[in-house]
């Protein structure tokens, strides 16, 4: 198995712990974990050869990415929210958002949009983690903000590619936030 398969394999098994550990009160986190995991599956399949179809793995990182991501500052940011915690408005934010990301990346050409919102998503939970003090949130953040900008601005460290930089981080990143879940109630 080559190293992209590998660490999209990883990744794919930390965003279904976070699917599955999210619990129904929950919702925002839960479908968060389930689009990224649906993307790393999907680029784990594609890398190891087993079934390489890329453009559907194109498109489920791009919802992962400009739905997923939101989804979870959503969950991290306001975890007493609407959209944090009814299935009901998790579901209309994700349509939104999937529409909205749909019409400005594929209909309008703009895909710097998915980098944006998931940097932006990252860098949310970073700064709300820092205000209110709540340490794994802030580094569930920060690794996220910086695997994405690695990714983004294409760093590698040899045999490691850029996109295997990406997976290691958000998988670090996404566990750090798993832990912060399972804590006292977050501060809102």
């Amino acid at each position: 198995m080559n190293l992209p398969a590998l660490f999209d394999g990883l990744l794919a098994l930390v965003a279904l712990g976070l699917a599955m550990g999210a619990g129904p009160h929950r919702p925002a986190l839960r479908m968060s974990g389930w689009l990224l995991a649906a993307a790393a599956s999907l680029g784990a399949l594609r890398f190891s050869g087993l079934a390489p179809m890329p453009s559907l793995h194109q498109f489920f990182s791009m919802l992962g990415a400009g739905v997923g991501l939101p989804l979870l500052a959503m969950a991290v940011v306001q975890p007493d929210s609407a959209v944090a915690t009814q299935r009901r408005f998790a579901w209309i934010f994700a349509i939104v958002t999937a529409t909205l990301c749909i019409l400005l990346v594929m209909v309008a050409q703009l895909k710097v949009w998915t980098a944006v919102c998931a940097l932006l998503s990252a860098l949310c939970i970073l700064l709300l983690g820092l205000q209110r003090r709540e340490k794994l949130a802030a580094l569930g953040g920060l690794l996220l903000l910086l695997a994405l900008s690695a990714f983004a601005a294409k760093w590698h460290a040899p045999p490691l590619l850029p996109g295997d930089l990406l997976h290691i981080g958000m998988a670090l990143g996404l566990l750090a936030l798993m832990a912060w879940a399972k804590g006292p109630t977050p501060n809102p």
